[in-house]
């Protein structure tokens, strides 16, 4: 009987994709990864009665799918065309009944671009340790590995990363303040009030994923950056209809045009409240499942 199964589905499919996500980086791969996950078995009519433990049975199955499709063209940062930005999440509902599971799943895209840095091995210890609370003993078995290799992965994820911003959401007024200020900025197409907010060293990354014309290289600092988006204004590459949107669990931009989204803004501030990150997601591709504008 797959009854059993269908319930097991239902009940820790967002856990389960929210674990696909910070491995692959792209909500629409994560979903495509957890339902394959779950079909091969409906499939063949299996039930969850020949599985000893559930829970590390399909945690095994989603990272190694996860872990493969990284690997696959359309994933790969190696021949991707310029910056890889992780695709950003766009979860709301109207149902009280799906807010737990709603704030989950939402996973700040600060913390999304800090796992680029990682290897794809290192990634995934690190998210099955950090993220998920995983014992050693299952991630080696996941990974094909002794627990020795897998704390030494740990280990090094943590030196790449250095201070670590949290998975959650920032929850304070800050980013809706910058989020304001920009949206101000761009209906005027005056950009200098916002040169304070930019800490000195801020950056800028843009993925267009040379289907659109971006920014190879991220572009650094402040000056350099206001006078980009000052730039780009003034040629009209932000004409349309520009939208606060809650992304990522955060809110951030969508530049509508025609109806349809054309650019995703996100800002990361530091503890100071100075814009010290801003990333540009222009990739269709990354933007099919923009909520349509109201």
């Amino acid at each position: 009987m797959t009854t059993d199964l269908e319930q097991y589905y239902h009940e820790n499919k967002s856990n389960l994709t929210a674990l696909s996500y910070r491995l692959t980086g792209s909500w629409v791969e994560a979903e495509d990864i957890v339902q394959e996950t779950f079909l091969a078995m409906f499939e063949n009519a299996a039930g969850l009665e020949h599985i000893r433990a559930p829970g590390p049975y399909f945690r095994r199955a989603v990272v190694n799918r996860s872990l493969n499709a990284i690997q696959s063209p359309r994933l790969s940062r190696e021949t991707y065309f310029g910056t890889w930005l992780p695709e950003p999440v766009f979860l709301q509902t109207s149902h009280a009944a799906d807010e737990p599971i709603l704030r989950e799943e939402q996973i700040s895209y600060a913390f999304m671009t800090m796992l680029e840095h990682l290897s794809p091995q290192e990634r995934a210890v690190f998210v099955l340790r950090e993220s998920f609370g995983i014992e050693y003993d299952e991630i080696a078995s996941i990974l094909g590995k002794n627990e020795a290799a897998c704390r030494k992965l740990l280990s090094r994820a943590r030196k790449k990363l250095g201070p670590v911003p949290p998975e959650s959401p920032p929850s304070d007024q800050i980013v809706p303040g910058w989020v304001s200020a920009f949206l101000k900025a761009a209906r005027t197409g005056e950009f200098a009030p916002l040169l304070e907010m930019f800490n000195e060293d801020a950056v800028m990354w843009s993925d267009g994923g040379g289907k659109v014309r971006s920014a190879i290289h991220p572009i650094t600092s402040r000056k350099r950056i206001i006078a980009f988006w000052a730039g780009i204004t003034k040629k009209g590459s932000m004409e349309g209809d520009l939208v606060p949107t809650l992304i990522n669990g955060q809110e951030g931009l969508v530049l509508y045009r025609n109806g349809v989204a054309v650019k995703v803004i996100l800002i990361e501030g530091d503890h100071t409240g100075h814009i010290v990150n801003i990333y540009l997601i222009t990739n269709p591709d990354k933007l099919i499942h923009v909520p349509a504008k109201k």
